[in-house]
C-alpha cells in the first residue's frame, strides 16, 4: 500500500520527468528523418572532444584522423537533415550550434598551435568548425 508520503514523492518525480520531457510520448521538436538533431549534435561534440582529448603526439593524431573525418561526415548528414526541420526546430538547432561553437573553435585553435599535430588534424578541424557554422 502506498503511503501519503510515497504518493507525494511519486507524483513529484513524475512531474519532474514530465517537465523534463522524459515522460511524454510527443517526439522531440528536433526529430526528423529518423534522427534527433539535438542528440546528434551533442554526440558529435562529445566524440570530437574525446578524439581531440586523446591526442598527445603526432602518432596519436594520425591514429585519430580517421575518427575525426567520420565526425566531419556526420556533420554533413546533420546539415542535410537540418533542412527538413521545422523553422522552430531549425532555430533551436542553430541556438545549440552557437552554444557549442566557442568550445569547438578553442579545440581547433589548440590543434592548430600544436606543432606536427596541426599538420595532421587542423584541416579536418577547420572543416568541422565550418560545418558547425553552417548550422548556426
Amino acid at each position: 500500500m502506498m503511503t501519503r508520503q510515497n504518493r507525494s514523492l511519486f507524483l513529484g518525480v513524475a512531474l519532474v520527468l514530465l517537465m523534463a520531457g522524459c515522460g511524454g510520448s510527443e517526439p522531440s521538436q528536433l526529430e526528423t528523418g529518423g534522427i534527433n538533431a539535438n542528440d546528434l549534435i551533442t554526440q558529435l561534440m562529445d566524440r570530437t572532444t574525446r578524439i581531440v582529448g586523446d591526442v598527445t603526439s603526432v602518432p596519436t593524431a594520425e591514429a585519430a584522423l580517421s575518427e575525426l573525418e567520420k565526425v566531419s561526415e556526420d556533420f554533413d548528414r546533420l546539415i542535410k537533415e537540418s533542412d527538413r526541420l521545422s523553422p522552430g526546430a531549425r532555430a533551436d538547432l542553430a541556438q545549440q550550434a552557437s552554444r557549442y561553437m566557442p568550445g569547438l573553435k578553442d579545440m581547433a585553435r589548440r590543434i592548430s598551435s600544436w606543432k606536427g599535430v596541426s599538420d595532421v588534424l587542423a584541416p579536418t578541424m577547420t572543416e568541422i568548425v565550418g560545418k558547425m557554422a553552417q548550422l548556426r
